[in-house]
């Protein structure tokens, strides 16, 4: 099976059985990993890895912006906006100056993300009888074989 399907299939099913608070954790980790990557690619001199990296980084960080729920998010939603899009620019960034201090910095506020969401997904698999398509911070799940909705 070829590694686009098995990811689309591995995405479908966790979409399907994890929480939203610990679905948007795997997204952030993800995220984590490919900024760690464009990193490794710029000390290397790898132009084209750096790119791919930045640009994996970028569809994820552009997917959960595109999820925020402005409606019931409140405060929270509009914040996350304003972090999104400053991460967005400041990827874009690492493609336009090379610079690996970009990536530190968008590692570290995305690792402080992380950790809030982390918070949360447990907090939320903690409370007894804690619907689990519902998280706390304007963060819903639709139905199973949907997008998530944070």
């Amino acid at each position: 099976m070829p590694s686009m399907q098995r990811a689309m299939s591995a995405y479908g099913q966790a979409a399907e059985t994890l929480p939203p608070a610990r679905q948007i954790v795997l997204l952030y980790d993800g995220a984590i990993r490919r900024i760690k990557e464009a990193r490794r690619a710029l000390e290397l001199g790898r132009i084209n890895d750096r790119y791919i990296a930045v640009r994996k980084a970028t569809a994820i960080i552009d997917a959960l912006h595109a999820c925020v729920d402005y409606e019931r998010g409140g405060e929270i939603a509009r914040l996350l906006d304003q972090i999104y899009t400053y991460i967005g620019f400041r990827l874009q960034r690492i493609n336009l100056n090379g610079d690996v201090t970009i990536c530190d910095e968008l590692v570290l506020r995305l690792g402080e993300l992380r950790t809030s969401w982390a918070q949360i997904a447990e907090f939320g698999s903690a409370r007894s009888g804690a619907h689990p398509t519902a998280a706390p911070g304007g963060a819903r799940a639709a139905a199973p074989g949907s997008a998530l909705t944070i």
